[in-house]
């Protein structure tokens, strides 16, 4: 009998992808799943290895005892490998499997037995194993219903229709071994579908149909170029004495050729079946070589948001910074549905630090997902459950982060080690998502993103620098030129006795003196601003630099300026320079007691809120922000001035230099915090102020991670 007739052949190609999966996999890794595979897909090879054997054989009895012991195992090791893979770990899972492991052991034991040579028990065997099969395959099935991903059901689909066309084949080779004329086809499937499971393991996630699709194109092809390559090569040495030296050579050859062929054929075959992920790769390598020549952030933002999203690639796409305290993320653009405004890492510290954490790697939804899905399997084999579910409560944060800015996909924005910012992707209309070249793609505009950002950055203190060097050199001149005649004309007026001078006259040099001192306290206010940046800083309290200065401010403000103060007491300390702030809080009292011609009420209330703003009075551990409201009863500042009061030089006084705001600003920025007037004509303006507590940006900063940070691969 021929033993290389075409059911021999699909049984040793079973076997082959079988092992090599296996070893490809545990190579990788040695985690649970991957060694629950490598028991389901042994134990197929196995049974494949009785119908290689039976062609060569004479005595083929105990070959029926061998594979309904196979068969019996194969019940065992598919029902632990799909609950595991699929995430099933509950009681009724827990329930299935023992009853499961039962009915796989009693087939083990008929297998033992002289039962094995009866006819209806290897028919029943075979029908136990397939109802079996038929069983996980629709579990596969209804879990396709219940997720929410599209990209995600349709791979379970894929999943449980490729299980249904193996589980036919494994029928023809049942009805082979039962010696009915049908050809043995079972192997060809059971090797493409443990294939696609490995590459799903490898990958963790499922793949789509055009990346499998992809894969057997490039492997067929390679495979059967280079075969042909070896061949000619053995054939024409023979049985030469070059025969060993043609097939070193041939082996040599397959080895240098094997990177260039896969790569033009990947690439091929990706342009001549799947254009449309093709132009997306293209478009998003355009877009990384002009954002390289860009250096404004609202373009930058915009060409990377409207590209993806005219590309059809993205249903939800939104930017967010780092805030300058560093204690979240800020939404700087978006296009679709509106995302979180603030991502806080009080709420979400568990995603927050995973992003602060060294090296961060792509979050993808699916990834976690299925990370979750493997230790929910892993939990029923593992002693350490509390490790496991710790380690699923990071997993199920990470997830809870990533639907708060509306994505399946983030990246970092990277600028060298520094986190600049984070790019949130989402479609919900395809039912294929990102593949991993296009992930790679998207990393690459992470990358130039973040360059652009820090560029942009550090040209705006560039011009700022700049700035205020010509204000420098101005100063300097005016210290000497106005300054000295200034002294010298005051000196002058004050030396007059006015005993000597008409009162009409006296009058004049009082005007003379206030309008002197007018001019000096521009210059000051000029040096002020042009002076680069100092201070000491220090744990500060907030409420006492307000105390000081509305103490000092007592013999300053008429008595028809009432002073209403409202400030917490349990207001956490800020990192910053006491005097800098009191300078700060000086000018926004005076300003508000000037709008108000001197007379009226100002309101000053200090509380701590969390990063939403809202106020905290109950629990000081929950307060991330200290927020200063400084309100006065003036006529409100008009709407089309209201984007202008911060811009030095800027001023609606007759008698004002514009510096005053524009030095508030600069001093509060400094200390990380941030600066906003809410007016409304006839209603009187509102200066908020907003600095990060001490406690919550070291909080953030030294809590670390439960584990180390998730390396996810798309």
């Amino acid at each position: 009998m021929n033993m290389w007739n075409f059911s021999t052949q699909s049984a040793l190609v079973a076997i082959i992808v079988a092992i090599a999966s296996t070893i490809a996999l545990l190579l990788r890794s040695r985690r649970k799943l991957n060694l629950r595979f490598a028991y389901f897909s042994s134990s197929i090879s196995f049974f494949y290895a009785t119908i290689l054997l039976d062609t060569v054989i004479a005595q083929k009895i105990w070959l029926m005892h061998v594979r309904i012991m196979l068969a019996g195992l194969i019940v065992v090791t598919a029902t632990y490998f799909f609950d595991a893979l699929m995430g099933e770990a509950g009681l009724m899972a827990r329930e299935r499997r023992r009853k499961t492991t039962f009915v796989g052991v009693l087939i083990i034991l008929c297998g033992l037995t002289p039962l094995a040579r009866m006819l209806w028990v290897q028919v029943g065997s075979g029908v136990i194993v397939l109802a079996f099969l038929v069983a996980r395959i629709q579990a596969v099935s209804q879990r396709a219903v219940e997720v929410e991903s599209l990209a995600e059901r349709t791979r379970l689909r894929y999943l449980s229709y490729g299980g249904l066309g193996t589980l036919l084949g494994i029928l023809f080779d049942c009805a082979y071994l039962l010696n009915l004329p049908l050809p043995a086809l079972g192997g060809l499937g059971v090797a493409v579908y443990l294939y696609f499971l490995s590459q799903a393991l490898l990958f963790s996630r499922l793949l789509d149909l055009h990346e499998l699709l992809g894969k057997a194109i490039v492997f067929g092809t390679l495979a059967l170029v280079l075969a042909l390559l070896y061949g000619l090569l053995v054939i024409w040495a023979g049985t030469a004495p070059i025969f060993l030296f043609n097939t070193f050579l041939a082996s040599s050859l397959i080895l240098i050729l094997y990177d260039p062929m896969r790569a033009y054929l990947e690439e091929t075959t990706t342009r001549l079946f799947f254009r449309e992920h093709v132009t997306f790769k293209r478009e998003l390598r355009q877009i990384a070589r002009r954002l390289a020549t860009t250096i404004d952030l609202t373009q930058a933002f915009e060409m990377v948001l409207d590209d993806i999203y005219d590309q059809k690639r993205a249903t939800h796409a939104s930017i967010y910074l780092l805030d300058r305290a560093g204690l979240g993320f800020n939404r700087q653009m978006y296009r679709g549905p509106r995302p979180q405004n603030f991502v806080s890492g009080k709420k979400e510290p568990v995603f927050f630090r995973y992003w602060m954490g060294p090296s961060p790697t792509p979050l993808i939804k699916e990834a976690l997902q299925h990370q979750i899905n493997q230790k929910k399997g892993d939990r029923f084999l593992t002693e350490n459950l509390a490790n496991e579910e710790g380690g699923m409560a990071e997993e199920e944060a990470l997830l809870t982060g990533m639907m708060a800015v509306n994505a399946d996909i983030i990246l970092p924005l990277k600028s060298a080690d520094d986190l600049v910012g984070l790019l949130c992707l989402r479609d919900e209309r395809m039912t294929a998502a990102f593949t991993n070249d296009e992930i790679a793609a998207l990393i690459q505009i992470g990358e130039q993103l973040a360059i652009t950002t820090a560029n942009s950055h550090m040209f705006g203190e560039l011009k700022e620098i700049d700035r205020l060097a010509t204000l420098g050199e101005m100063s300097a001149g005016l210290a000497h030129e106005i300054r000295n005649p200034l002294a010298a004309i005051k000196g002058a007026a004050q030396a007059i006795d006015p005993q000597h001078v008409s009162e009409e006259d006296s009058e004049l040099f009082e005007i003379m003196i206030e309008e002197v001192n007018r001019l000096n306290t521009v210059v000051v206010e000029f040096l002020d601003y042009a002076r680069p940046f100092g201070g000491t800083f220090s744990a500060i309290s907030v409420q006492v630099a307000l105390q000081k200065t509305i103490q000092l401010l007592k013999h300053d403000l008429e008595e028809a300026v009432e002073v209403h103060v409202d400030i917490d007491e349990q207001v956490p300390e800020i990192n910053g320079d006491a005097e800098q702030l009191r300078q700060v809080f000086l000018n926004l009292i005076l300003n508000a007691a000037d709008a108000m011609n001197r007379q009226g009420q100002i309101s000053i209330t200090c509380y701590g809120t969390d990063f939403g703003g809202r106020v905290i009075t109950d629990n000081p551990d929950d307060v991330t922000h200290i927020e200063i409201r400084i309100k006065d009863q003036g006529p409100g500042i008009p709407p089309h001035l209201k984007d202008k009061i911060f811009i030095p030089f800027f001023t609606t006084k007759q008698k004002g230099t514009g510096l005053g705001l524009a030095l508030c600003k600069r001093i509060v920025t400094h200390h990380g915090g941030s600066i906003r007037a809410e007016s409304s004509l006839n209603e009187g303006t509102t200066f908020a102020i907003r600095f990060p507590s001490l406690k919550a940006k070291m909080g953030l900063a030294m809590k670390p991670m439960g584990s180390s940070p998730l390396s996810l691969k798309g």
